[in-house]
């Protein structure tokens, strides 16, 4: 069995709500120490699938050993961001909210193109504390969440933990896309995720210099549903905590070529997640091979 397939298990995922619930921050972050220490050190395939998507962002010249530092520090920081969403499930709205610096310009442009009748589309990037990013905006908004299709055990108690307050988390599915973009013509709000690589799609989208995973379904979604785009990521410093940043709105390219449209928005997208990325590479939780055979070495 992968690593992988023991960390997204459901006994690991409520074994981790337990001890977070139960147990101070100096435990939880030292433990997310060690199981970075030891996953460095012993280098499972979960390692060398992280360090192959960041030889991409750093390029062919960064040093071996910094290269390995950086991803241990991935390790970790996916540890303390792990501890941290857990012990702040179930916390009431006001505590949710203040988890993570959200901007209020942020929340004050979302509310005014709702109320001039235009749906919200938020795309997520997968750094550092995205989950709890959802649980603080959710927090001050009431959104539904397009996540992982087929989920396994461990994503559906994920799913079941960040489902809190307004927040309706859905699957992707033919029968949820079509509900949100109802939500979003009808001048609702949509979150989803920007970076989920999708394999199976035709198209591979420009990212870092190569050809990627990134999907195209968000922006077939903005398109469909004339969505105000709105792109941010969670960042991580000792002094302010977890912060909340974004760019939009983002307006939609449209030449009335279908196809055309869909890969420009998409490479329009992949720069601006490139931006966020680049910005911190060892906030970028991304543990799936992003770019076709792609090497570590």
């Amino acid at each position: 069995m992968r690593l992988q397939d023991i960390t997204s298990s459901g006994p690991v995922a409520r074994l981790g709500l337990f001890f977070a619930q139960h147990s101070p921050r100096w435990a939880g972050y030292g433990l997310a120490q060690v199981t970075a220490s030891i996953i460095a050190r012993q280098k499972p395939e979960l390692y060398w699938t992280v360090r192959a998507n960041l030889r991409q962002i750093v390029g062919p010249e960064a040093d071996d050993g910094v290269l390995h530092e950086m991803t241990r520090r991935v390790f970790f920081h996916a540890g303390q961001a792990y501890y941290d969403f857990f012990r702040a499930v179930g916390q009431p709205p006001e505590v949710l909210g203040k988890a993570v610096r959200i901007p209020e310009i942020l929340i004050d442009q979302i509310k005014a193109e709702m109320a001039g009748g235009r749906g919200v589309l938020m795309l997520g990037i997968h750094t550092s504390n995205f989950d709890l990013a959802i649980l603080a905006l959710g927090a001050h908004l009431s959104f539904q969440a397009l996540s992982l299709a087929d989920p396994g055990a461990g994503f559906r108690v994920f799913n079941r933990l960040r489902a809190t307050g307004g927040l309706e988390f859905t699957p992707i599915t033919p029968e949820s896309l079509r509900a949100a973009v109802r939500r979003l013509k009808n001048g609702g709000i949509v979150m989803t995720g920007a970076d989920r690589p999708i394999p199976q799609d035709r198209e591979l989208i420009e990212f870092f210099g190569r050809p990627a995973y990134l999907p195209t379904g968000p922006v077939r979604l903005a398109l469909l549903s004339d969505a105000t785009v709105f792109v941010g990521g969670c960042r991580h410093n000792v002094d302010e905590g977890y912060v909340l940043e974004y760019t939009g709105p983002v307006e939609m390219v449209r030449s009335g070529d279908r196809r055309e449209d869909i890969l420009t928005n998409a490479r329009r997208i992949a720069t601006i997640v490139e931006e966020y990325v680049r910005a911190h590479p060892d906030h970028w939780m991304m543990f799936h091979p992003f770019w076709p055979r792609l090497s570590a070495n």
